[in-house]
């Protein structure tokens, strides 16, 4: 599977409005290069999630950014590709802590899907069908 690396998430405020920025990179090996070349395609899934508890990863998502089709080309080697992407909230829209005055911890969660791999099984297919007559 594809990997992420150097995830960065930038909150800014401005005024009631928040952007979400975050940047990484996409890394896919030799073999997802091949399988790329043979049609599968690959594009992720961005989520900005509250954190609750401390450093938890299951928080409720506040916000989903746009996704990034990947242009994975054949060739030897990993090839990385850089993204960067943003999406604006309003400030109220990431309230995840219902506590008054407490602080909303925000982080995204990045997840690559890839397209095309064959099912893990075929279709159902039928013999013919036999009478054992008894």
């Amino acid at each position: 599977m594809p990997s992420v690396n150097s995830a960065n998430l930038t909150l800014t405020t401005v005024g009631q409005n928040v952007t979400i920025n975050i940047t990484y990179n996409a890394v896919f090996t030799a073999f997802e290069r091949q399988l790329a070349a043979l049609g599968m395609t690959f594009h992720d899934h961005t989520e900005a999630i509250g954190v609750d508890p401390a450093g938890g990863t299951t928080g409720t998502t506040v916000a989903t950014l746009p996704t990034t089709n990947f242009a994975v080309t054949a060739g030897a080697g990993s090839l990385s590709i850089p993204v960067n992407k943003s999406v604006s909230r309003t400030r109220a829209s990431l309230q995840e802590d219902p506590a008054a005055g407490d602080a909303d911890e925000i982080r995204c969660r990045i997840r690559i899907h890839s397209v095309g791999l064959p099912p893990e099984f075929t279709a159902n297919v039928f013999s013919d069908q036999e009478v054992l007559l008894g």
